[in-house]
């Protein structure tokens, strides 16, 4: 890439003092360490020089760039405030504004000497027991290196608390199953619900939300994968981050969800830089040059 640097000063020198930098400023660099020498030359032709070194870090890297987002309409990315879906009987659905959608951009937008992706694997009204069986089927010889899952909405939707169990058992299975594949896991939590929403008044199950995030923080640590803590992340806002349903969330709470899934993923598999800087100057004949 091209390189700018500014250019060293000579003190001390009899005037004038002519200086030249090898390799010259605006040229191109190639990645890694290149040392610049600079020479002064002043009036009486005594010379200084100095040396420092230009950097050029390479794109940052992920170590797994193919992943697979899995869940219900919240993955998927139904948004109740777009109108129901005269077909289905649910929202609408938009994919731009889907979490997995906003978390690939920003994963493509960083690693950009790399192409990561994310598939969306949203079913709407599918519930985390039901969903044990067809992660299965979605990661079998799929290639995928990552699991995001998000589930367990739709089994607390009737608000009973023997729910809780079984959604948390699926949870664990899947996370099980994905780990025994190969796959890093992110675990999230789910957002907060509105119980007040209206209407349809989705979010009935708001008091048993935090108690089915802790199962998942439990198994989050038992097995060992990363937990990704939306609920936190939401810091309780169901106003401007959930819909007026009360479940779903709005565009920005889809985006909450996809930096908060990025900021986790980026702090787990992005690989460390290398690279180090330093200059060096030499004194001759009176004349100091050094790098500005």
């Amino acid at each position: 890439m091209p390189v700018v640097y500014g250019q060293a000063t000579g003190t001390s020198g009899v005037p004038p003092v002519a200086v030249s930098c090898t390799p010259a400023s605006g040229g191109m660099f190639p990645v890694g360490n290149s040392t610049i020498t600079c020479l002064a030359t002043d009036a009486r032709q005594r010379t200084a020089s100095c040396t420092f070194t230009v950097t050029v870090t390479a794109p940052p890297k992920i170590s797994r760039t193919r992943f697979v987002a899995f869940g219900d309409s919240m993955t998927s990315g139904e948004i109740p405030g777009l109108g129901p879906n005269p077909f289905t009987g649910g929202w609408l659905i938009d994919p731009g504004s889907s979490y997995p959608r906003r978390l690939e951009i920003e994963l493509v937008g960083r690693y950009t000497a790399q192409t990561p992706f994310v598939r969306n694997q949203g079913l709407s009204g599918e519930q985390a027991v039901q969903g044990r069986s067809r992660l299965s089927s979605v990661l079998a010889g799929a290639g995928y290196e990552v699991l995001v899952l998000m589930e367990g909405a739709n089994d607390l939707l009737n608000g009973e608390a023997r729910a809780i169990d079984p959604a948390a058992a699926a949870m664990q299975f899947m996370v099980r199953d994905a780990k025994s594949r190969g796959l890093r896991v992110f675990l999230a939590t789910l957002p907060p619900q509105n119980p007040l929403a209206c209407c349809p008044r989705r979010g009935s199950a708001a008091a048993f939300v935090e108690p089915y995030n802790n199962r998942l923080r439990s198994i989050a640590a038992a097995e060992g994968v990363t937990l990704v803590d939306v609920y936190v992340a939401f810091a309780g806002d169901t106003t401007t981050l959930i819909d007026f349903d009360g479940l779903h969330p709005t565009a920005a709470g889809y985006q909450r969800i996809a930096d908060t899934f990025f900021k986790s993923i980026m702090q787990t598999l992005e690989l460390p830089p290398t690279l180090t800087s330093d200059f060096r100057s030499m004194v001759r004949g009176g004349l100091h040059l050094r790098p500005r």
